[in-house]
């Protein structure tokens, strides 16, 4: 079931490939991406998707909404193991709710990668960012 407790705040798992030069660990980590398969694309659009829809239903105390964000990602899951695979053998981005003024609610979705340089110690990329790279692939 999706959850908001704060441990449930931060959800996914994500690879941090590390690299070198500039912008490599970004670029090899959307070539993994480039290279899983549709089943995986096709779980991770759901699973982002059901997220958001989750927490639209929370902001608005809708139980039906959360419920049916919870089927979807339960049909999510089914497809991908009716693919062979499991969730871990995706990628996934980590989902966070994000706590608005006057008790609102937003989401948001990206992935977490070791930086390229620089004193941060990760990067950053958000859900749209990579959907467009990918699909411009």
């Amino acid at each position: 079931m999706l959850m908001v407790g704060s441990a449930a705040l931060l959800s996914g798992c994500v690879a941090t490939p590390s690299g070198e030069t500039n912008g490599s660990n970004r670029q090899a980590f959307l070539e993994q991406l480039y290279s899983d398969p549709q089943a995986c694309q096709s779980y991770r659009e759901a699973y982002v998707r059901g997220f958001r829809e989750n927490v639209s239903a929370l902001a608005q105390s809708d139980e039906a909404g959360q419920q049916e964000a919870e089927r979807a990602l339960v049909r999510a899951r089914e497809r991908l193991l009716a693919a062979g695979m499991t969730e871990p053998d995706c990628a996934r981005p980590y989902c966070i709710i994000e706590p608005l003024q006057d008790g609102k609610l937003d989401a948001w979705c990206g992935y977490r990668l070791d930086a390229d340089t620089g004193e941060e110690l990760y990067q950053w990329l958000d859900w749209e960012t990579v959907q467009a790279a990918v699909q411009r692939q």
